[in-house]
């Protein structure tokens, strides 16, 4: 056997040298990455290879290779898989492709050869050595705040991920089945086995957990094959083919595991759970990457960009694509910074986290860029800063994997990306609705060295008066111990009462609650927004009539909104917005939430000021529950007073409010 040569750096410069020092005439690669830099260390990889005259054969590890176009929308896809050629399709989920040269990639400069593999402590150093300061300071942290660790990921880790766990672990699935197998492996949700945690994320999973409840009567109804074989997926340990095929061999009562528009009307077997997973994520891997190639043609290639647009002009961004944990797609959208920005400029803007509200996607914060890049060019120079917009999992064109939603799992989404995608660069985080609350949440994790401002949109999440809040009271002498909300959520929340599955019936009920309000609120989308953006309804165009349709329709929506039943009680604004710098931008005709409490809630964050002067509040009597893109030039202009006339380490003092008519003064201050 020929001996193992471990080489690390940039693929593009060892793969070329690698394949001149064995004289190789062809060189197989795996197909092009949907994640931005892999895809672009693979092309230009390609091109080297091509350049030195080595042919370059592409194989894909694709659920179905022969379906390489998509349509946008799902309901259109379930309908080419019904007319595709199922013959076809038989060999291509029973074929083995393999690799003939592989490779590991890294973000450190040079190579070099070994002829024995690096021992676990030289690689933790390489991976060390390429990792930016700020992140590996941050990752560093004894704050149990900062954790984002998931659910069961050091018991998934070490028994399902290894090429030959992940095998048997599938056939035990198939063989006993999905409930009993959540049962025997699903315990317990944190790394040591206790009901402390060591993220938030985990916690809010554990909670479920408690009280003696089975991981058959809590969890979704994908969570456990998504967890169980989403990693070793990834890692190349198990394909997908295998899974898929495993499936229908399990399948006994004849009906087809094609994925539909339609999800079942109650439960979902063993194996159509486990067919969902592979299906699902083979989804949004094709419509990722048909939106990367409608980009690189120099076409729209966001779902709202396909459709007629009017009202306020956007600046469309660039579509991106991370995989968060290693695991699920996210997409996010980016637009550079002005050409004259200097981050190292006095006064100069941090750069940006866009996060939207329920339902929405990055592509809502569109017309907000093109106002902010405005009020940041003066006298011809632009110093708009870099500026990220992200879809939460669950929404837009990330992932919607089958597992149980909770505030925490997209508070620790959002520090991820800050940390792993921005690097941990100083920023602002901008949200709007749940976004917002989220986002508050996040900011207090990522803490004011790299989140130094906040900008909460018609924010969601709990608050209470300030004048009569007292913070977090214990309400067991057991667990006297616990001193703020924020332990509280790390502890799993045992001052509350434990959650209680729905007898007998349990997540199937959950699962069909999502169904209903999906079909509910589907044909009333565009009459919703049209009262949403009252004051200027052709900012409801079709384009973003239609990115929320397209979401709505993919797989796993359901699943999404049923998982809302099962979340613990938020943190409440009071605790988590201490020492932070805010601004607070109301839409006082909110016809999400009423008029009445956006004007509550203004006069309620005025009041926090007295506790943190480093809140402003801008009221805007005209505009809705989504101010940033209803009436982005008054976003715009307040976060660039807000910014110009507060540095990051103390707010102006003074409320600011847009032009009131006499009719319109309705908050009291």
């Amino acid at each position: 056997m020929a001996p193992l040569i471990v080489k690390t750096g940039c693929a593009s410069d060892i793969l070329p040298k690698l394949a001149k020092e064995f004289k190789a005439t062809s060189c197989h690669v795996i197909a092009d990455d949907v994640v931005t830099d892999v895809r672009q260390s693979q092309r230009l990889t390609c091109q080297s290879l091509s350049n030195m005259g080595v042919k370059v054969q592409r194989w894909s590890n694709a659920l179905r290779p022969s379906i390489t176009t998509v349509p946008s929308f799902y309901p259109d896809y379930c309908q080419l898989l019904l007319s595709h050629d199922l013959t076809n399709f038989q060999k291509e989920k029973n074929a083995v492709k393999k690799d003939t040269v592989t490779t590991t990639t890294t973000n450190g400069g040079g190579s070099t050869t070994t002829t024995v593999v690096p021992s676990l402590q030289e690689f933790i150093e390489l991976s060390q050595s390429a990792t930016p300061t700020p992140v590996h300071e941050f990752r560093s942290s004894s704050r149990a705040d900062t954790k984002t660790a998931e659910p069961f990921e050091e018991m998934v880790t070490r028994q399902f991920t290894s090429s030959d766990a992940a095998k048997s672990a599938l056939e035990e699935y198939c063989s006993i089945g999905k409930d009993a197998f959540a049962n025997q492996y699903y315990i317990s949700p944190t790394t040591s086995g206790k009901r402390s945690s060591s993220s938030m994320y985990t916690a809010s999973i554990a909670r479920l957990m408690n009280d003696g409840n089975k991981a058959s009567d809590v969890l979704a109804l994908r969570e456990v094959p998504t967890r169980t074989f989403t990693s070793a997926i990834n890692i190349g340990s198990i394909n997908t083919r295998e899974i898929l095929n495993a499936a229908h061999k399990k399948q006994t009562n004849g009906n087809s595991l094609l994925p539909t528009p339609e999800p079942p009307l109650w439960g979902r077997s063993s194996e159509g759970s486990l067919a969902d997973v592979v299906e699902w994520r083979e989804w949004f891997r094709l419509l990722a990457n048909r939106s990367l190639r409608l980009q690189e043609e120099e076409k729209a290639g966001t779902s709202g960009g396909e459709k007629n647009q009017s009202g306020d002009p956007r600046e469309p961004g660039t579509v991106h694509y991370w995989r968060w944990k290693d695991q699920y797609l996210v997409r996010y959208l980016t637009w550079p910074a002005g050409i004259d920005y200097d981050d190292s400029a006095q006064n100069a803007s941090p750069a940006m986290l866009l996060v939207h509200g329920f339902a929405a996607s990055a592509e809502q914060w569109e017309r907000l860029v093109y106002r902010l890049r405005q009020e940041h060019t003066v006298d011809g120079k632009d110093c708009t800063p870099p500026i990220f917009a992200i879809d939460l999992l669950g929404f837009g064109h990330s992932e919607k994997p089958g597992l149980s939603y909770t505030q925490y799992l997209w508070e620790a989404q959002l520090v991820d990306f800050a940390v792993d995608v921005m690097e941990a660069q100083p920023m602002i985080m901008v949200g709007n609705s749940i976004g917002g609350g989220l986002s508050a949440g996040a900011a207090a994790s990522l803490g004011s060295k790299i989140c130094q401002g906040l900008v909460l949109c018609n924010t969601a999440g709990v608050l209470e008066d300030p004048d009569t809040y007292e913070g977090y009271t214990s309400t067991s002498d057991n667990n006297s111990n616990i001193r703020s909300f924020t332990e509280a959520a790390l502890a799993g929340n045992p001052n509350e009462a434990p959650y209680s599955p729905i007898p007998l019936v349990g997540n199937n009920a959950l699962d069909a609650f999502g169904t209903a309000i999906v079909k509910l609120i589907y044909p009333q989308i565009e009459q919703r927004l049209s009262i949403i953006y009252g004051h200027r309804m052709e900012n409801a165009d079709p384009a973003v009539v239609y990115a929320i349709q397209q979401s709505a329709m993919s797989p796993g929506s359901a699943n999404v909104i049923g998982s809302g039943q099962k979340l613990a009680a938020n943190r409440p604004l009071n605790e988590v917005l201490e020492g932070l710098n805010v601004l607070v931008v109301m839409g006082l005709d909110d016809r999400v939430s009423s008029p009445a409490v956006a004007q509550s809630r203004a006069v309620l964050f005025q009041k926090l000021r007295k506790y943190n002067e480093n809140i402003v509040v801008e009221a805007i009597p005209d505009s809705g529950h989504c101010p940033h893109d209803e009436t982005p030039e008054l976003v715009a202009n307040a976060m660039t007073r807000w910014l110009s006339t507060a540095t990051m380490n103390s707010a102006a003092d003074a409320l600011t409010t847009t032009t009131k008519t006499a009719e319109q003064e309705q908050v009291s201050y």
